[in-house]
């Protein structure tokens, strides 16, 4: 019975793919992921299953096909806010494989040229961003740590911005990053007043919240 490798991809951009998973996965028969991380590996002309809202049924595939050699491709680190903590709900640690990869927030970070040793890490990906806001962001921003989101189309940095200054907090910078590693990566540096009233559309983005 083959394990099942679990690959971090990186933040996108094949310049940041790691050796260890180029490797991997070439030697894979199936690759499954999101329609954005598959896209950037068609050229391997590897059968796909594409990860949708019914996750269930890819572990049902996975169980019906052991014997093949299936990798799971999640954008980042595998070790954060990916798709292993679902799997690890069905298979013991012993039967997957985790390929690390770097993450959008390592990007991040590199791109202000600041360390992230001791930042709080957070992700509103479909979850209640009210809750996650008022129980783990706002407090971890009010506390002086360097705060990290990675962000959804739901709630933007300007919704984040808006949201920080309504509750008391003003003299904190916001950097975002939007498609890291990508050819249109954008990079912006904007205290909270002017990112709440910014007209910019952002999607893929990853948001720092740093003392200003």
């Amino acid at each position: 019975m083959e394990r099942i490798k679990v690959i971090g991809v990186g933040p996108g951009g094949e310049d940041y793919l790691l050796p260890a998973a180029q490797k991997a996965l070439q030697d894979t028969e199936v690759l499954i992921g999101g329609k954005r991380v598959l896209a950037s590996f068609k050229r391997l002309g590897k059968k796909e299953i594409t990860v949708d809202a019914r996750l269930e049924q890819i572990i049902d595939f996975i169980k019906q096909n052991r014997r093949k050699k299936i990798a799971v491709l999640v954008s980042g680190d595998p070790g954060l806010y990916s798709l292993l903590d679902y799997l690890l709900k069905h298979f013991p640690p012993d039967e997957l494989e985790v390929i690390p990869g770097l993450s959008s927030v390592q990007l991040a970070f590199a791109r202000a040229a600041l360390t992230w040793q001791g930042a709080a890490i957070f992700s509103l990906h479909g979850r209640d961003k009210e809750r996650v806001m008022a129980g783990s962001v706002l407090p971890a921003v009010k506390s002086g740590v360097k705060v990290a989101l990675l962000t959804d189309g739901s709630f933007p940095p300007q919704k984040i911005a808006d949201y920080l200054l309504s509750h008391g907090v003003g003299d904190k910078k916001m950097l975002v990053g939007e498609n890291l590693s990508y050819p249109e990566e954008k990079f912006i540096s904007a205290g909270l007043p002017e990112m709440a009233a910014s007209r910019e559309q952002f999607v893929n983005c990853v948001v720092l919240i740093v003392d200003g």
